[in-house]
């Protein structure tokens, strides 16, 4: 890798992740590694500007987001190629290296690479897309539109700052680098699977599964249909099954499904 890539890890109370991943990533001087601590509460900025003094470590206050930390961290990023990276991913041997010589020579219509993201069950998450089916919008392998992952891609610069980023309607998480891949599908740009080494993601490992998350997770899920679902077609669908698909979750106890659609109507109505 003779270019210099920018790595750029938001983090929130993930210190203990960040002290097994940043050893091998400041190893290699061609990587400039940001890390913006979003609102933690462990201490991680402190510690680890003692720990490796050589590290940009960016301190965000006031309300966490996802999508905040991100975008401060590639405002803060240097380089022309610009990596997005959780703090619970680790990259095999060869990856970041064989991502940022292939982006380079690829078309230049060719916004982001994304490579395999393997979970600890064996899905792979850089192969997750969107898609539209009985008035929901959900994500999963062929789901029909493709999108860069949150947890690893690597964006030319030009491409990141021409999109404006992750939207903050998402925050403070969920469903918002499914909303970056529509907008950058919207522009003409697209996005390539890298398919050299790849990298392992402790999925939810700092979030958890909590019902508060997967509440946000189903909220957000409306405000991306809210800008990416709204043809007619689209529309009369979700009038059809919505009630269908709220009386289900009441009977099968989901109450992160009925809590999260709540939550967005309140939301949208300005409460």
């Amino acid at each position: 890798m003779n270019m210099t890539v920018s790595v750029v890890i938001p983090s929130r109370n993930g210190l203990e992740f960040l002290k097994k991943q940043l050893p091998a990533l400041l190893e290699d001087d061609r990587l400039e590694v940001v890390v913006v601590d979003d609102c933690s509460s462990d201490g991680s900025p402190e510690t680890l500007r003692r720990a490796f003094p050589s590290l940009k470590v960016l301190s965000r206050s006031g309300n966490p987001g996802f999508c905040y930390a991100v975008n401060a961290g590639m405002e803060a990023a240097s380089a022309d190629l610009l990596m997005l990276l959780n703090n619970d991913v680790t990259p095999e041997p060869g990856c970041f290296e064989g991502m940022a010589r292939w982006l380079s020579n690829a078309p230049s219509g060719v916004a982001v690479a994304v490579p395999k993201i393997v979970r600890p069950d064996g899905t792979d998450d850089g192969a997750i897309e969107w898609g539209f089916r009985r008035g929901l919008a959900f994500t999963g392998p062929r789901a029909g539109h493709p999108y860069p992952s949150g947890a690893c891609a690597l964006w030319r610069r030009s491409a990141w700052f021409s999109l404006g980023g992750l939207s903050s309607r998402y925050a403070p998480i969920y469903w918002e680098d499914a909303d970056l891949g529509a907008r950058m599908a919207r522009s003409g740009m697209h996005m390539a699977r890298y398919e050299g080494p790849g990298v392992l993601h402790e999925h939810a490992a700092t979030m958890g599964m909590s019902p508060e998350s997967e509440t946000l997770r189903e909220r957000n899920r409306f405000v991306f249909m809210e800008s990416w679902c709204s043809s007619p077609d689209m529309l009369a669908q979700t009038r059809a099954w919505l009630p269908v698909h709220l009386a289900c979750a009441r009977l099968k106890g989901n109450s992160a499904f009925t809590k999260g659609y709540a939550q967005y109507l309140r939301q949208r109505n300005g409460h």
